[in-house]
């Protein structure tokens, strides 16, 4: 059976994502692959931990996410605000864990701290939105068994 990790790495918006990401960041898509498969696991314990991630990512999976176009990737590549928004969104998010996801992700990926930070920000809305999918249930509970199966 494919695993929670396997089926969002999967997901066409995602794959897409992924591939628009690595240029924008100037990476692999290998590498940007990576960093998200060791995030997600982090991201889906720190909402194990805390209700309020846990509810934030929730409502985030159930949210309308316009499909992920070459477009806003490139736009978002030449404008920093925008880039820091999505950092600012994904700190708000995780809170005082995002240092700590970022610096165990970039070990574990072999990435730099900057770089890990802006792929797991600017993946997030994404990877987050195809875990929602991956809960047939589409409610909490569903979407909380879903985490589970992606925790580290």
């Amino acid at each position: 059976a494919q695993t929670t990790l396997q089926y969002v790495i999967a997901d066409p918006a995602v794959d897409t994502t992924l591939t628009m990401v690595a240029d924008m960041v100037g990476l692999t898509k290998d590498m940007v692959t990576k960093i998200v498969e060791s995030g997600l696991p982090m991201m889906a314990n720190v909402a194990d931990t805390n209700p309020w991630v846990f509810k934030a990512m929730y409502a985030r999976s159930v949210k309308y996410l316009p499909p992920p176009t070459q477009a806003v990737y490139t736009k978002l590549g030449k404008n920093a605000t925008a880039r820091q928004a999505l950092t600012a969104d994904f700190q708000l998010m995780y809170g005082p864990m995002t240092e700590t996801i970022n610096r165990d992700v970039a070990s574990h990926a072999s990435a730099t701290e900057a770089q890990t930070s802006q792929v797991l920000a600017a993946t997030m809305p994404v990877v987050v939105k195809a875990v929602g999918r991956a809960n047939t249930n589409v409610n909490e509970m569903g979407f909380g068994r879903q985490l589970r199966n992606l925790q580290a």
